[in-house]
């Protein structure tokens, strides 16, 4: 009988047995069809109640580790960090239109960068090529960050800068850093699916909170602090990927009032439209001395540009510095400079403008085109946010789409809580400024959604 070792685990006992469950699932211990050791036999083994053991089965199927039916007992899913992967990593196929990633809808793109990569192998002896960079990266490059955050309104200094490469990369920094594994995590209902994949791999639990076309609403927030424990939220008040919510100036302040009150960590992840400056002011710069804050270039200029900049207050940052020096040392100098000479010759700021304008743009397009079915959109979003008639679920939507030779992404994974039901897709309008693919991607959709699903077979 499988026995794990919790001796040495900290925190109750429950979450040191579902923690071992992991842990064994990841190292081979356990494979994909393992049947776990009856609860009472469980419990006799490891001197604990039969109770502690059944909330530690419970939260590893919570986690998706295990399945379990009553009479035949509780066996292994697989590997959750194969599972985490999957489900970000897209599928590729050349003769889908693929309405589920992002590509920098600028034409022209490697003209425009061109003069910038010759300058800079001109410039390369300026740069210290032959050592690792400072681990939140080298001063200039961190002054570039700055004028890239100021351009929201929130001001910070180049010392509260770390350079990261992209903006995932500073979104899994700052959660796996900041939230222990076993802990509850606050984010939207529907959030970016990147953060659940994270809350996968870093063995946390999302808590997803009660939002409305403006985000997430103060009164469901202050009451989900109250009751989940949580130290950190993590939020999008600023066009929402996936759903593009906005929030307004007056919620932004009751937010970060209820952020100081309940004590929280607020990591705040404005990436997804850094293009767009009309906007209200970051709620980290209402709350600096509790907050992450999270944006990059990639899509404002091209997600090939691999450089994020997340900006904290000093006891958060030598944390985060720490962590980030462990796993990988320090951020590409080079993909930085290039960046860092965007941003102060100006040209970040044109190709940025030019983002704006083609999303616009194709975000016209789609409203024209899907206009008798309800959607939500904002002109600085490269995605849409498509909802179903009730007949549909998400995924078999989006398994229908495919099978038009159109990608969509579903609502499931977007959804903080596992059980919720979501009747939705995400489209991504941005396919490198082919507008004639958009348009027929777009076209298969209507018809579909004016079809209905085919029955499911029943199974007797």
């Amino acid at each position: 009988m499988w026995t794990p070792d919790i001796t040495k685990l900290e925190g109750p006992r429950y979450l040191a047995v579902a923690a071992a469950i992991a842990k064994a699932i990841d190292g081979g211990h356990l494979t994909p069809g393992t049947q776990l050791p009856p609860q009472r036999d469980l419990a006799n083994k490891l001197g604990v109640t039969v109770g502690t053991i059944s909330r530690a089965y419970a939260v590893a199927k919570k986690r998706k580790l295990v399945s379990g039916e009553v009479g035949r007992g509780t066996f292994v899913n697989g590997n959750r960090l194969e599972r985490a992967v999957a489900s970000v990593i897209p599928r590729e196929d050349s003769k889908t239109i693929d309405l589920a990633c992002y590509r920098s809808p600028i034409d022209g793109l490697s003209d425009e960068v061109s003069q910038v990569l010759i300058e800079m192998g001109e410039r390369s002896n300026l740069l210290a090529l032959h050592r690792y960079p400072p681990a939140s990266g080298f001063m200039t490059h961190r002054a570039a960050g700055v004028a890239w955050i100021s351009r929201t309104g929130f001001n910070v200094s180049a010392e509260s800068i770390l350079i990261c490469n992209g903006a995932q990369q500073a979104l899994s920094l700052a959660l796996t850093t900041l939230v222990n594994p076993g802990e509850k995590l606050l984010t939207e209902a529907v959030t970016y699916s990147g953060a659940k994949a994270l809350s996968t791999l870093g063995a946390f639990e999302l808590v997803g909170v009660e939002m409305d076309a403006q985000g997430m609403i103060p009164e469901a927030f202050d009451e989900a602090a109250a009751k989940s424990g949580a130290r950190v939220v993590y939020m999008q008040p600023t066009v929402l990927n996936p759903t593009t919510a906005l929030m307004p100036s007056s919620r932004r302040q009751k937010i970060a009032e209820i952020i100081r009150r309940r004590d929280l960590t607020l990591v705040e992840d404005d990436a997804a439209c850094s293009a767009f400056t009309d906007r209200p002011l970051p709620i980290s710069a209402l709350t600096p001395e509790r907050s992450c804050y999270i944006t990059s270039v990639s899509k404002s200029l091209s997600p090939a540009f691999r450089v994020g900049y997340l900006s904290a207050p000093p006891h958060l940052l030598d944390l985060l510095q720490g962590v980030f020096h462990a796993n990988v040392l320090g951020a590409s100098p080079i993909l930085a400079e290039l960046v860092s000479q965007l941003i102060s010759s100006g040209a970040a700021e044109e190709l940025a403008k030019r983002n704006l304008l083609e999303s616009a743009r194709l975000v016209q397009i789609a409203k024209d085109l899907l206009s008798p079915f309800d959607k939500r959109t904002h002109p600085a979003a490269f995605f849409l946010w498509l909802e179903l008639p009730k007949q549909w679920t998400s995924e078999e939507f989006a398994l229908a789409a495919r099978a038009r030779g159109v990608s969509v992404v579903p609502a499931s994974n977007f959804l903080a809580a596992r059980e919720s039901s979501v009747h939705a897709v995400r489209l991504s309008l941005s396919i490198a400024a082919k507008t004639d693919a958009l348009k027929s991607g777009l076209g298969e959709l209507t018809r579909l959604l004016q079809t209905t699903p085919r029955l499911r077979e029943a199974i007797v």
